[in-house]
């Protein structure tokens, strides 16, 4: 009972984005903090998914952020790390964004670092890319990305 409401407040907040385009703020803020009161990180998976680049307001997508990131930095960086590939295809900037976030905390980055040696090449790809566009626009980021970047291309 419990999953098919979370899963019904997911299907609303996502509807509410196809057809609002991040369009109404208040409204996605309702809708997310329906879906974060489970206290659930199965949410984050699809949360990740619903973010898009061409966005009408980036206050929408900086709510669905935040609540990713209201998790433990181990249980979030564990579900997002697999959403990169999507991510990086879906919404490169807003997936650059996320990853310099990350980079911005010491205990998320290290948990990052802890986490990306037991993923996927593909998900070690999608990361080097964005590390490596990271270091192309914010040149005094290479001390946060160089240690990520070793663990991803260890040559």
């Amino acid at each position: 009972m419990v999953a098919h409401r979370l899963e019904q407040a997911i299907n609303s907040l996502s509807k509410e984005i196809q057809i609002n385009h991040f369009n109404n703020v208040k409204n996605i803020d309702v809708k997310l903090a329906k879906i974060m009161a489970f206290n659930d990180c199965s949410v984050i998976r699809p949360l990740v998914r619903l973010i898009e680049d061409n966005a009408q307001y980036d206050e929408a997508v900086f709510l669905i952020i935040h609540s990713i990131e209201s998790f433990e930095n181990d249980v979030y960086i564990n579900e997002i790390i697999n959403e990169f590939p999507y991510l990086v295809k879906k919404a490169h900037n807003w997936a650059t964004i996320l990853l310099i976030r990350i980079l911005n905390s010491n205990t998320a980055r290290e948990c990052m670092i802890d986490k990306v040696s037991l993923t996927t090449s593909a998900i070690k790809n999608s990361i080097l890319f964005l590390l490596q566009r990271i270091n192309a626009e914010k040149t005094n980021f290479y001390e946060k990305t160089a240690s990520l970047m070793k663990v991803i291309n260890p040559i």
